[in-house]
């Protein structure tokens, strides 16, 4: 979905209109109540939970499991993140597994999006077992984000209201000051992350730039500018706001963060 944006873009309310057209028309559209694809999907059987949201395949393929985010699993040396142990467990449990190991024999069923394939050679798949959606289980009860990037939207609406009622009633990451925000002014290292910050700058070009006090700044490429509108970001200019993604060093050494769509912005605070 490499498509640039006419001058403007569209705005947040058009983009969700879309989503739902398109979930509307076809064998993509979920199901109001679970999240469910409708249609056989393919079934395997899963060998192991690896953490909160990758299965391993009793034939040897990853599944990242789409539209979520699980706390990451401490690896040399560095400390597992906050409720990293329960979102595994969480899923251990919906597949029948093994809390020690992970082992497990429970058949799936896969639903590919748009995009079948991540960076790391993993099988992106909506996941269900035994008539449940695995990613709306893990949002339900605050273990994971929501996650949303094109082209693979096709459940948006849907987890995008379980995380609200998680969030609302601040169920697992969301009761916890130590899974964030992190202020712009403060971040040390790279991975997901919630960051709150001012915004001191709205840069608009062939890419578009939000610039926050202490540096930090987030990103909208160009095949991502559809589902913005610009003069909602150049609203944000003084105001505190609160965005989630995977933070990275940019060219200059400043930390970065891409922006896909509006859900990757929990706070535009209104205060000056």
């Amino acid at each position: 979905m490499n498509v640039r944006s006419a001058p403007g873009g569209f705005s947040l309310g058009a983009f969700f209109v879309v989503v739902a057209m398109a979930l509307a028309a076809g064998p993509g559209r979920a199901g109001a109540a679970e999240c469910e694809l409708p249609g056989p999907g393919a079934t395997a059987r899963v060998a192991r939970v690896i953490d909160g949201d990758t299965l391993k395949l009793a034939d040897g393929r990853h599944v990242r499991m789409l539209g979520v985010n699980a706390p990451e699993l401490g690896h040399e040396g560095t400390a597992d993140e906050p409720l990293a142990r329960a979102a595994k467990a969480a899923l251990e449990r919906l597949l029948g597994a093994d809390h020690r190991t992970g082992k497990t024999a429970a058949v799936i069923t896969l639903h590919v999006d748009r995009e079948r394939l991540d960076r790391y050679g993993r099988l992106l798949a909506h996941v269900s077992s035994g008539g449940r959606n695995l990613e709306l289980e893990l949002l339900r009860q605050g273990l994971a984000y929501q996650v949303v990037i094109p082209p693979n939207v096709a459940l948006a609406d849907c987890l995008r209201a379980a995380e609200r009622t998680a969030r609302t009633a601040q169920l697992g990451l969301w009761s916890l000051s130590a899974a964030g925000p992190t202020a712009s002014t403060a971040i040390t290292h790279g991975g997901y992350q919630r960051v709150r910050g001012r915004v001191e700058r709205v840069l608009f070009g062939a890419t578009w730039w939000i610039e926050f006090e202490g540096g930090f700044r987030a990103v909208i490429y160009p095949e991502h500018q559809q589902y913005w509108e610009r003069q909602t970001l150049a609203a944000w200019r003084g105001r505190a706001v609160e965005v989630r993604g995977w933070v990275y060093r940019g060219k200059r050494g400043d930390w970065r963060m891409r922006l896909p769509t509006p859900d990757a912005v929990l706070a535009p605070s209104s205060a000056r």
